[in-house]
């Protein structure tokens, strides 16, 4: 025997048997419905009050679904995470890309960070003279290492940017840019790591290298030293035995490996490199293998004859001159004669 229900919510025919609009037959009520066999005829008449009925297979019940209350949120775009790379990230990176992996080094206020800071917002500004920005893997991080650069009160900050701290103490944290040469219009990954001076100062001391390991896939080192040491003549020799030290520690962990190397001086707004002492230093260097090059920066300035950000410009274009004399291990895709190859390049280079 079929129970008789009602689709009515305010009929109450299955309990008194009374149809609530008045049908002398029950049977002849359009709202009328049955529990399996009438199931058919009740789909239309439930589809035109808003409801969708389903009947779920093996099952004998009736399943009344309205409409969704509420609709689904919408997923607002958001940032991808972008500190600094790890190790690891910076591997996947070099997989997929060539990418100029610019080893940096120096003893603490040396302007490592600074010069960074500096790279970043003159990027930021449209002003680096044959460079423009095109990506980064890092942009949070660049950012905040720049904030103290970016805006002070009464005068000049004692320090521009602040001192470099990692999550990880044992492992370096790199940094992305992706710049693309006016030159020639090409897209060039560099990579720097923002490391704490005190690494260099126990490289000194301690010859602790462990965390130097990705030195050795640097094509490009920078030996970055605070100019103001060697202005000054109370400081001078102590300034020329340190760096000395340093690029021979260098010249232990890169063992038979000699990158170019760049001697980064700072503070050029103060006063020019004294070139007795970059000669005595390329001297001393020069049996270990080094042919050690001169960049003269001022990554912020306090002299209003000197721009801010001077010779960045000239150290990115030095730095990259060295690989465009060797092979390129992506080279142009309308060189290569196998199709799958020539596709998967110009994919790599759209992304």
């Amino acid at each position: 025997m079929t129970e008789t229900v009602c689709a009515d919510t305010e009929c109450s025919l299955s309990l008194t048997g009374v149809c609530a609009r008045s049908y002398s037959d029950p049977e002849e009520c359009p709202y009328k419905k049955g529990t399996n066999n009438q199931l058919d005829e009740m789909a239309d008449v439930g589809s035109s009050m808003g409801d969708i009925v389903q009947r779920v297979p093996g099952d004998s019940e009736v399943t009344t679904i309205g409409e969704p209350v509420l609709s689904a949120p919408v997923d607002d775009p958001s940032l991808p995470r972008s500190g600094t790379l790890g190790s690891r990230d910076l591997d996947v990176l070099m997989r997929d890309r060539y990418v100029n992996l610019i080893g940096i080094v120096g003893l603490p206020d040396a302007g490592k960070t600074a010069c960074i800071a500096s790279l970043y917002l003159l990027l930021a500004h449209g002003m680096l003279d044959g460079f423009t920005y095109a990506h980064s893997k890092t942009l949070i991080a660049l950012d905040e290492i720049s904030r103290g650069a970016r805006r002070w009160n009464n005068g000049y900050p004692e320090q521009m940017t602040l001192h470099t701290e990692l999550a990880d103490d044992r492992q370096a944290g790199f940094l992305h840019l992706r710049l693309l040469r006016e030159a020639d219009s090409k897209k060039i990954d560099i990579v720097v790591p923002d490391l704490p001076g005190e690494w260099s100062t126990r490289l000194i001391t301690h010859a602790d290298s462990d965390r130097f390991g990705f030195l050795g896939s640097a094509e490009v080192l920078w030996v970055m030293v605070n100019g103001r040491d060697f202005y000054q003549s109370a400081t001078r020799q102590a300034a020329i035995h340190d760096t000395t030290n340093l690029i021979e520690r260098l010249s232990a962990l890169l063992k038979s490996s000699r990158p170019q190397l760049i001697l980064v001086s700072t503070w050029r707004d103060i006063s020019d490199f004294p070139i007795d002492a970059f000669d005595r230093i390329k001297a001393y260097t020069k049996p270990l293998g080094f042919d050690v090059e001169l960049a003269s920066i001022a990554s912020f300035s306090e002299n209003d004859a000197i721009k801010p950000g001077i010779g960045i410009s000239e150290l990115i274009a030095a730095s990259l001159t060295a690989r465009s004399e060797r092979e390129n291990p992506w080279p142009d895709p309308e060189s290569v004669p196998n199709p799958s190859e020539r596709l998967y390049l110009n994919f790599r280079r759209q992304v």
